[in-house]
């Protein structure tokens, strides 16, 4: 898992894959933080994402690095309402303070996926790695 954390920590922007009415939806997403082994990211109550998610649970989160190392990341998500975890996401992108403004904001949706699979693959011709977490 370490690996895992290392990779997406060094490339934070990467894209999120949800389902809507049956279909996948892909969109540039950043991941914010990992904390006890929980991988945190963040949205608006107000989009469609928010929607997808409460309908449709599961996810698939990706990063690609320069060197073409390529990290998928799906589970099951969970939203987290607490104000530690929400404070600590709060201040890890500018953007994201500025917008929210406080963690007990309404809108301010935090989330980790949980019964997730890591798998980390190359062009080394060497098999993904699996990581189960």
């Amino acid at each position: 898992m370490k690996e895992v954390i290392k990779l997406l920590k060094e490339n934070v922007n990467g894209y999120l894959a949800t389902v809507d009415e049956g279909k996948p939806r892909v969109r540039p997403f950043g991941f914010m933080l990992e904390d006890e082994g929980k991988l945190y990211f963040c949205t608006n109550s107000m989009k469609e994402v928010y929607r997808q998610m409460i309908v449709t649970p599961y996810v698939e989160y990706s990063v690609t690095t320069k060197d073409m190392v390529t990290v998928r990341v799906r589970g099951e998500i969970k939203f987290c309402e607490d104000i530690g975890i929400k404070s600590k996401v709060l201040n890890v992108y500018e953007p994201v303070r500025i917008g929210y403004k406080s963690p007990d904001n309404p809108i301010f949706k935090v989330f980790y996926i949980e019964h997730g699979i890591a798998t980390i693959s190359d062009f080394s011709g060497m098999p993904p790695k699996k990581i189960e977490f």
